[in-house]
C-alpha cells in the first residue's frame, strides 16, 4: 500500500497507510449572509482557509489537513487533504488560515487592508460521506462570520486630513475570544488620508447607552470621545454603520468639534 507522506501538509506527523480508494478533497467555499449563501466570489484573491478532516486526524491518519488558496475562480491546496471513503467524515474549516477553529485573538491594529482581513474570523463544520468512488466530489463549505463590524463615517469634515485615526473599543468578548491588549481597543482601518470612513472588526457583545464606542484623534493632538445613544447588542456577521458630524468652530477654522451625543446609528446590515 502506498504512503502519502511527501504529499501531506506539514501538520501531519503520524505515519499511517491509507486505503487506495481515499480521495483527494476538492473545495467549494462561500460565506453565509443571514441564511443566503454566496459562493466563490465572497472570498477575495489569495484568501487562504485551513481545512481539517477531524475524523482522519482523530484516527491518526495522515493527510488530515491542508491550506487552500482562492485564485479568483477556484481553490487550490497547499498539501493534500484526503476524504476517507465509505464513512462519515467531519471537516472543520477556519479563516484566516492562521487562526484556530475554536478560539481567536482579535488584532488590535487593523489599520490596513491585510490587518483588517486578519480580524475577520470565520468557521465552518460539516459532516459528509463519500460513497461514489468513480465520481469526483467537492466539499461544500459555508463559512459563518464570528465577529461584528463597526463603520464610522465622519460628516461635515471639510478638511479630512485633520482626521488622523479612530480607535474603537470592542465589547467584552466571550471566553473563546481574546484581545492582544487588555483594554479591547482597536485601531480602525481607513482607506486613505482623504477618506472620512473608518472600519474595525470587533467581538460580538453588548454595550450600553452612553458607553464609549470610539475615540477620534485629530491632527492638533485633540481627541473626541464618541458614545452610544442607545443600548446595542453587536451580533456576529453584522455591520453597524454610525455617522458623526465634525465641524469647525466659527472663531477658529482649525478647531473642530464633535459632540459625543451626535454619534448616530444609521444602518445594520450583513458584513
Amino acid at each position: 500500500m502506498p504512503l502519502f507522506i511527501t504529499s501531506c501538509y506539514n501538520d501531519d506527523t503520524t505515519v499511517t497507510t491509507n486505503p487506495q480508494q481515499d480521495r483527494v478533497v476538492a473545495v467549494n467555499a462561500g460565506i453565509t449572509r443571514e441564511g443566503n449563501s454566496t459562493t466563490g466570489s465572497a472570498f477575495a484573491n489569495n484568501d487562504k482557509i485551513l481545512i481539517t478532516n477531524v475524523t482522519r486526524k482523530n484516527a491518526g491518519l495522515i493527510c488530515n489537513s491542508a491550506v487552500f488558496t482562492y485564485d479568483g475562480s477556484s481553490w487550490t491546496s497547499e498539501g493534500t487533504l484526503l476524504w476517507s471513503a465509505g464513512e462519515e467524515n467531519t471537516f472543520q474549516a477556519v479563516y484566516p488560515s492562521t487562526a484556530s477553529y475554536s478560539s481567536f485573538t482579535v488584532p488590535s491594529d487593523q489599520s490596513d487592508t491585510d490587518k483588517l482581513k486578519s480580524a475577520d474570523w470565520m468557521t465552518c463544520e460539516t459532516t459528509v460521506t463519500l460513497n461514489n468512488l468513480t465520481t469526483a466530489s467537492s466539499l461544500n463549505l459555508e463559512f459563518k462570520r464570528k465577529m461584528a463590524m463597526v463603520v464610522v463615517e465622519i460628516l461635515n469634515a471639510t478638511d479630512v486630513s485633520t482626521l488622523t485615526s479612530l480607535v474603537v473599543e470592542s465589547p467584552s468578548p466571550d471566553n473563546n475570544i481574546t484581545f492582544e491588549t487588555q483594554d479591547h481597543k482597536i485601531t480602525a482601518y481607513r482607506a486613505s488620508n482623504t477618506s472620512n470612513t473608518f472600519s474595525a472588526i470587533i467581538a460580538p457583545g453588548s454595550k450600553s447607552s452612553e458607553a464609549l464606542l470610539c475615540t477620534l484623534k485629530l491632527s492638533d493632538s485633540t481627541e473626541k470621545s464618541l458614545t452610544l445613544q442607545n443600548d446595542i447588542d453587536f451580533q456576529a456577521g453584522k455591520k453597524y454603520t454610525f455617522q458623526c458630524s465634525l465641524t469647525s468652530q466659527s472663531n477658529s477654522a482649525s478647531t473642530r468639534s464633535a459632540s459625543p451625543d451626535n454619534l448616530t446609528l444609521v444602518s445594520v446590515e450583513p458584513m
